[in-house]
């Protein structure tokens, strides 16, 4: 049981351009330029997006580079859930982790706005596009995607990894007294 063509190719254009949108977002304005990781008041946003990195890995491997069925569904819909209240708390949070940057750059809320559409795209297809019997739990399984499905979630959730442990790496990493310098 797998949704139509159509719906997986949607499902891989909108993760390749959400994980573009998404590199750009998190590895050159939270880690690179503002150094989130190392500001007292933005240790919360970092670690909200460290646990959208963790997260981030499982549903990829899940969507794309396997066919879950059965329970297998209801866990990748619990990862969903819990990354919009990450999401949701990320976005809560922003305004006071930011504010003596000068709040966040018209660039990034375009950024956000396009990112969490794109993650709708990316999952909904792939989570919702099968039959209702495939949520079944006597239905429990893990198949094969299509070899250009596992290629393109492969190629994305192996960098993400990476990404992730970097997240966290620096997450553990003690917040460095404010400077002039890194405000």
């Amino acid at each position: 049981m797998q949704p139509f063509f159509p719906s997986l190719l949607c499902a891989a254009l909108c993760l390749v351009l959400f994980t573009t949108i998404a590199s750009v977002d998190g590895l050159y304005f939270h880690l690179f330029r503002y150094r989130l990781w190392e500001r007292p008041v933005s240790q919360y946003e970092h670690k909200l997006h460290t646990l959208n990195a963790v997260l981030f890995v499982p549903q990829v491997g899940l969507l794309f580079c396997l066919q879950p069925s059965g329970l297998w569904l209801w866990l990748l819909l619990a990862l969903f859930v819990l990354t919009m209240g990450v999401e949701m708390a990320d976005v809560l949070c922003e305004e006071a982790s930011r504010r003596d940057l000068g709040g966040l750059t018209s660039v990034e809320y375009l950024m956000h706005f396009l990112m969490a559409g794109l993650r709708f795209g990316w999952v909904m297809p792939l989570l919702f596009g099968l039959p209702g019997v495939a949520w079944a739990p006597e239905q429990t399984a893990i198949g094969g995607r299509a070899l250009w499905m596992m290629l393109i979630g492969a190629s994305i959730a192996l960098p993400a990894i990476v990404i992730a442990v970097v997240h966290v790496v620096l997450a553990l990493r003690k917040p460095q007294p404010a400077t002039p310098e890194s405000r």
